[in-house]
């Protein structure tokens, strides 16, 4: 190794120094009588098939050292019984802060996590209030009143936003963060959380890389439910480079996200035509985003078999990653008001129908 080599690597072993390191301490039961297939702990943000931290229990105990270069949030789950099954409710959520217990008992289908860490306590501490205040209310609800179920969730995101507000804590950096990086389109409370961190959040915990993340993931061009819609690179059936914003601009438009391979794109498409002859000349403006691979052969034929009658552009084998900028890999409804803002992002027509009535006023 030549002298510039060894100046470089001591650099490297300097600033990872300078970096710090956190190791917390893990110890976990398992309740007599339940099995586990497969038990993984893993930082938030990385794949959990490939985590070392892969943990053997013996005589219903389990334990291991974490250590991170700073306090993150990191997972616990059964990832041998997504294998087996393809999902698991055998996960929980703990932070990685230096010289703290975390206790974990697995009790049939449920982790409880108890931490000695100050930041988890914050957060623990709002999950015990939210828990106490609203799990009497859901255990009450008839669980065919829809309505009564949808208003309390919308108390519950609104008590936690405000709880966010009043007590400042890492916990919701790694909340927003998480849903950032695993952004669905009818994540509805994300435009909130993004003001709440803009405004009260921006200057806390400067240090933190999780602000670093946050602004990566924020530069992507999420199309957020209250939030501008974001212009975007995309072709026509004839394989034209457009903007997204000459199908859009200054209009009430409806974006129709579908995909020929996907059978309840196709349904919803077709049921939203009479909703088009309705009010398109009313000044309702529609286009769809087709998300096609290898050809756009059967996009055609299912565009022409069902006759729709609004233009179709398509992201063929994801060349501008615009679906998921969208948050889907296929079916989503988004409503654009005429000043570009996303005012709805509709789960099915009936609510589709329900804010158009609402728009134009017939009801």
């Amino acid at each position: 190794m030549n002298k510039q080599s060894i100046i470089t690597t001591l650099l490297a072993l300097v600033t990872m120094a300078g970096q710090g390191q956190v190791k917390c301490h893990v110890e976990g039961t398992v309740a007599e009588g339940t099995k586990t297939v497969g038990l993984v702990i893993y930082r938030d943000g990385t794949d959990p098939k490939d985590s070392s931290l892969k943990l053997a229990v013996k005589d219903g105990r389990f334990e291991c050292d974490v250590e991170d270069t700073g306090i993150e949030r990191w997972h616990i789950v059964d990832f041998g019984e997504v294998l087996e099954k393809g999902m698991t409710s055998r996960s929980d959520a703990f932070f990685s802060e230096d010289g703290a217990t975390v206790t974990i008992r697995l009790d049939g289908d449920k982790f409880k996590v108890t931490s000695t860490g100050k930041e988890y306590q914050q957060w623990q501490t709002m999950e015990q209030a939210a828990n106490a205040k609203f799990r009497p209310l859901y255990e009450a609800l008839d669980e065919n009143d829809e309505a009564a179920t949808n208003e309390l969730e919308r108390q519950y995101h609104l008590w936690t936003l405000d709880y966010y507000k009043t007590h400042p804590m890492l916990g919701f950096l790694f909340e927003l963060d998480g849903r950032l990086k695993g952004f669905h389109y009818n994540d509805t409370g994300l435009a909130a959380m993004l003001d709440i961190y803009h405004r009260l959040y921006a200057d806390l915990y400067t240090d933190h890389p999780v602000h670093q993340r946050i602004a990566e993931q924020e530069a992507l061009g999420y199309q957020i439910c209250g939030h501008k819609y974001s212009d975007y690179i995309i072709r026509t059936m004839d394989g034209q480079q457009v903007h997204a914003s000459d199908y859009y601009k200054d209009r009430l438009t409806l974006v129709i996200c579908w995909a020929s391979w996907c059978a309840p794109c196709i349904r919803e498409a077709n049921d939203i035509i009479p909703l088009y002859n309705q009010y398109h000349d009313r000044g309702l403006n529609v286009f769809s985003l087709a998300h096609e691979f290898k050809s756009t052969d059967a996009m055609r034929k299912a565009f022409e078999r069902n006759g729709y009658p609004w233009p179709c552009l398509v992201d063929l084998d994801d060349e501008f990653g615009v679906f998921k900028k969208h948050g889907t890999a296929n079916s989503a409804l988004f409503l654009i008001d005429r000043d570009g803002t996303i005012i709805a992002v509709p789960n099915n027509i009936e609510e589709l129908k329900t804010k158009l009535e609402e728009i134009f006023n017939d009801k």
